[in-house]
């Protein structure tokens, strides 16, 4: 019996220190060569200020947030805005947006990016009456009206490629008169940041020691 109990004993500390060993599961590191990001929504200049929503960003496993609405602002309205973000990819999507003053609407609005390369999508997207194209061509510019703003543009399908090699991808950005602000739908970025290249050590430069030239 005390040879069976030293026995079982013997057995769990061995799992015991097996298990301390192991110690917990650790997730993947960052990956310092990519960064993904993502928002639904944000508003600058005088038609009211909202920062980005929801917004989420990724170096290394996938993020994601949604918001039911965004009513903050009584210039824009929207509903159901969902983000993602890896470090290579990223995508947000907001539907029912309505902007009364620029009579913009749209059922869905949609940027996405991948691996540096983007593009964006519009369901049912009409500005004064008149149909959006559904894939519109990079940086694609339509001149709007805004009640009490006056004759502005929105951009779509807006596409920036980074110093450091990424792409940003706005799907709307409805740009307010003399750069005093805008109002972006649906935003993602990607992209891996290259390498830096080490440094080069200066060549060395001859010295006279002795009437003998060396280097130093």
């Amino acid at each position: 019996m005390h040879a069976f109990t030293r026995l079982t004993a013997a057995g769990l500390l061995a799992a015991g220190l097996t298990a301390a060993a192991a110690g917990p599961a650790l997730a993947a590191p960052p990956d310092p060569s990519g960064s993904g990001s993502a928002f639904g929504l944000a508003a600058t200049g005088p038609l009211g200020a909202v920062p980005p929503v929801p917004a989420v960003s990724s170096d290394g496993g996938p993020a994601h947030k949604s918001v039911l609405s965004e009513d903050r602002l009584k210039a824009v309205r929207a509903s159901a805005l969902n983000v993602d973000a890896t470090p290579s990819n990223a995508r947000s999507n907001v539907t029912d947006l309505a902007v009364p003053t620029a009579k913009l609407m749209a059922n869905a609005v949609t940027a996405t990016c991948h691996n540096g390369q983007g593009g964006a999508h519009l369901t049912r997207a009409t500005v004064a009456g008149k149909r959006l194209d559904a894939t519109p061509p990079p940086n694609t510019t339509v001149p709007v009206d805004v009640e009490g703003v006056g004759r502005t543009s929105l951009v779509l399908n807006k596409q920036q490629r980074m110093p450091n090699g990424r792409l940003a991808v706005t799907a709307m950005q409805l740009n307010l008169p003399g750069g005093k602000g805008a109002v972006r739908v649906a935003s993602a970025t990607c992209g891996r940041v290259p390498a830096q290249r080490p440094a080069e050590a200066p060549a060395p430069k001859p010295v006279k020691h002795h009437d003998l030239p060396v280097t130093g």
